[in-house]
Order: structure tokens, then sequence, then C-alpha cells
């Protein structure tokens, strides 16, 4: 069978395309070498002043607020496992331009946007202990029918309420909500169990859904989004019906 010429060449033209639109630019190809000449060099200082602030971190840690705090807990998020892969990363076959989203490095360890390292999906040890103090410490907070918990996933000031999601272990998520009128200390006015977590797409962003009769209640966690983008939403869905969008107005620690 003759193949279509026309076929042939759309389908060209389309594919070459699509790989000029996520080419790097000469621009963002230097700054890909600066970075990773930076941690060649493991030049705390420099990296510090190659980041987006806040840098946030995996809830409970706090965000990063400047390059100051960065080099004073640098251990904390870059272990030398880390900086390897960066230093001896390949600018053409590790990182990858992924359009408005920014520049993506191996698979979303890291991403850039504007030349700077936005967000770092790496747990080092010294994080993963300083999470858990947090927790332990955090529990003695929290009112004890809600202490059970493997790790906290994140708490929410909403316009309307206060949120928690915790992992109970193997992925079984449990939610809590409160009236903005009470604290986490006080008995929660709504608790769900074996809630879901699902992605959207490669960036980061994510959802946790948790059924109530017929009633849904999604918690979107928004990594990557526009300037004016809030941290999260909380939707709440009677059916197939959008009963309530409400923004997350503040993240807590």
């Amino acid at each position: 069978m003759k193949t279509n010429f026309k076929t042939t060449l759309l389908c060209a033209i389309v594919f070459l395309s699509v790989t000029h639109v996520f080419a790097f630019d000469v621009k963002q190809n230097e700054q890909i070498i600066k970075i990773i000449n930076a941690f060649k060099a493991q030049d705390k200082v420099l990296i510090s002043t190659l980041i987006t602030y806040p840098l946030n971190r995996q809830t409970p840690a706090p965000a990063i607020n400047n390059q100051q705090e960065l080099v004073n807990r640098f251990d904390e998020v870059f272990d030398q496992n880390l900086i390897n892969l960066i230093a001896n990363s390949d600018v053409e076959n590790d990182w990858k331009a992924k359009g408005w989203r920014g520049i993506m490095f191996l698979n979303g360890k890291l991403w850039l946007d504007g030349g700077k390292i936005r967000s770092i999906n790496h747990q080092t040890v010294n994080q993963a202990n300083l999470k858990q103090t947090i927790v332990e410490q955090q529990k003695l907070t929290l009112h004890e029918s809600l202490r059970n918990y493997k790790q906290p996933i994140l708490q929410w000031e909403t316009t309307k309420f206060r949120v928690r999601i915790d992992d109970l272990g193997q992925q079984k998520f449990r939610y809590a909500s409160w009236s903005l009128d009470k604290s986490f200390s006080d008995k929660p006015d709504l608790v769900l169990l074996n809630g879901k977590q699902d992605f959207d797409g490669s960036g980061g962003n994510h959802y946790y859904t948790f059924i109530n009769g017929k009633y849904t209640y999604r918690c979107d966690v928004i990594v990557i989004g526009t300037s004016k983008s809030p941290a999260g939403r909380l939707s709440v869905l009677k059916d197939q019906l959008v009963l309530l969008t409400d923004d997350v107005v503040e993240v807590l620690k």
C-alpha cells in the first residue's frame, strides 16, 4: 500500500512543531548549565541565589523563605545523592522543557521557572527526621480523636473552613474540617475516611477525594498554576452538581 504523501508530510510537520516548541532556547540552555555548575562546585551561597522563594517543603516542614534560610537548611533540602544527580546531569537527556509549566529535571525531581528552581520533589534523611519531630509535636495540639495517623498531608484555611488531611498508612486518607471559629484542637465538625489521591499530569498538581453518601469532597493541591492561582481549592459536589468551591487562603503548618 502506497503511503499518502500529504499524510506523511503533515505528520512530519506536526512532529517537528511539537519538538520545536519544547526545545531549549539559548537562554534556557545557559540557565541549566549555570545550575549544573553551581552543584558541581557545591557552592551553597550560589545555589541559594538560583531558587525562587518561598521554597515550599513537604508538609509539615516549614517553607524556606530566603537565601540565608536555604544556606542554613541546605542539608535538609539537598543530600549528596541529589547534588550528584544535578552535577552530573546532561542538559539534553535529563532536562525537559514543558511549555508554560517550566523545565523539568528527571521526571519532576526539580522544576525550573525563569531560570530558577521553583520546586524540589526529593526527600533527604534530614528532612524526614525533621518531619517526624514536627509530627510528634503536632499530634499534641490536635483533638484526641485525630492523633492516630502516619503523616500529615495538608492543613488549610479556606474562606469558610479549616481543613486537614492525614495519611493513616497504606495510602488511606482521612479528611477533617472545622468552621473558622474553631481550632484544630477542637472536635472536628466532619470526619471522612477512605479518601483517594489522584495526580493531574506530571507537574505535581494532585487532588484528594472523599465520598459521603451522595456528596463528594475534593481538595485540589495546586503546585503549578498561574500567579493568581490559590495554593489549593476545596470543592463539594452532590452527585455531579458543584455545591461549593472554596479557595485556600492560607496553608497552615
